[in-house]
């Protein structure tokens, strides 16, 4: 009786047992217990790489601020709400944007006209992150500037794809010229701003001319109304014009 006693405790014991590591399986995708590494891609969830949608590899995207894209990636052993971390980077792969975002595509801040990027992206819940894809390239709208020698149908063309790359609404403002308003210095147009550094309505094409900086003036129309394009020709700087 004493020794079937013994048998029959011993039974109870490793059920216990088996019970007790079925508990203490994880529902999460982290690294498996007791693991000290993580593996050499960096990684440290269970979760494949995305594949990157759109933009295509070396495409010439249509504005300054596209939208990334890439397919959705599934958790092993668990369903839980994925995050994707995306990173933009410089032609020589260096980060200059990371953002974490609740869906698979993120829209990226202004950029620099024709210039080429670099991005990829990878799965991220609760501090742990996947594997990343692989690396895409494209390259911003190449909108040549206009130059001294060019005349005023070129400029006007240029200034209003300018609005559509810049994306800055269809009516004048201060904020849509304080956009555009480093693409305007780099193309030689000065703006116009009163004496406390508000921006005005107001452009001046370069001359070549330095005795002579305000002599082909253009009216933007009025804030809040229609971008317009209004040349004056020669006029005086009424403000700070830089």
């Amino acid at each position: 009786m004493f020794r079937s006693n013994l048998v029959r405790l011993a039974a109870i014991s490793a059920l216990s047992t088996t019970m007790a590591c079925a508990v203490d399986t994880p529902l999460t995708p982290g690294i498996a217990p007791g693991s000290t590494s993580a593996p050499a891609d960096g990684s440290t969830l269970k979760v494949g790489a995305p594949t990157l949608v759109s933009p295509a590899n070396n495409a010439v995207v249509q504005d300054q601020r596209p939208t990334l894209s890439v397919n959705p990636v599934t958790a092993q052993f668990s369903s839980i709400p994925l995050q994707y971390e995306f990173e933009l980077q410089n032609d020589a792969g260096v980060p200059i944007v990371r953002d974490t975002v609740n869906g698979t595509s993120y829209q990226v801040p202004a950029l620099v006209i024709n210039t080429a990027y670099r991005w990829r992206a990878r799965a991220t819940y609760n501090g742990g992150v996947g594997p990343f894809s692989n690396t895409g390239r494209f390259t911003t709208p190449n909108l040549t500037t206009p130059t001294v020698s060019s005349g005023d149908a070129e400029w006007r063309t240029w200034f209003f794809a300018l609005i559509q790359l810049r994306n800055v609404g269809p009516n004048t403002s201060v904020e849509g010229l304080a956009a555009m308003e480093p693409d305007l210095t780099t193309a030689g147009v000065l703006v116009q701003k009163t004496s406390a550094g508000q921006i005005r309505p107001r452009i001046y094409l370069p001359t070549g001319n330095p005795n002579n900086l305000y002599g082909r003036t253009v009216d933007l129309g009025d804030l809040g109304k229609p971008w317009q394009w209004l040349p004056r020709g020669s006029t005086t700087c009424e403000g700070i014009c830089k």
